[in-house]
């Protein structure tokens, strides 16, 4: 089972770089980012990168948190799931970036 936490904790950390690689390259207009709002309301346009580190600082602890303090199998699953979901969310902005038109996961985002 850590395998398995420690290679879905990578795919998160790879979807994100490629997501804000591809932002941080190509000029997409409706980025529907929840933390982008909050940091262009502080006055910081570029977010794509901050938002990476944000994310390995997360998972990081997120991991250490399941490994010290949760380490049952309920909330290892509840982990993997969790991670495979944002895996999926950031694949699917790193499409909507990339090709500058809104997929099926980025559409259901922005309703």
């Amino acid at each position: 089972m850590d395998l398995i936490i420690v290679l879905v904790s990578l795919e998160v950390i790879a979807s994100k770089f490629l997501d804000s690689y591809i932002s941080s390259h190509r000029f997409s207009p409706e980025r529907p980012s929840f933390f982008g709002n909050i940091l262009e309301k502080m006055g910081l346009q570029k977010d794509e990168w901050l938002s990476f580190f944000c994310t390995i600082s997360m998972v990081a602890v997120g991991v250490y948190f399941l490994q010290a303090y949760f380490a049952t199998a309920a909330f290892q699953l509840l982990y993997i799931f969790t991670a495979l979901f944002t895996v999926v969310l950031n694949l699917g902005m790193a499409h909507t970036s990339y090709f500058g038109r809104k997929n099926f996961i980025t559409s259901k985002i922005l309703k």
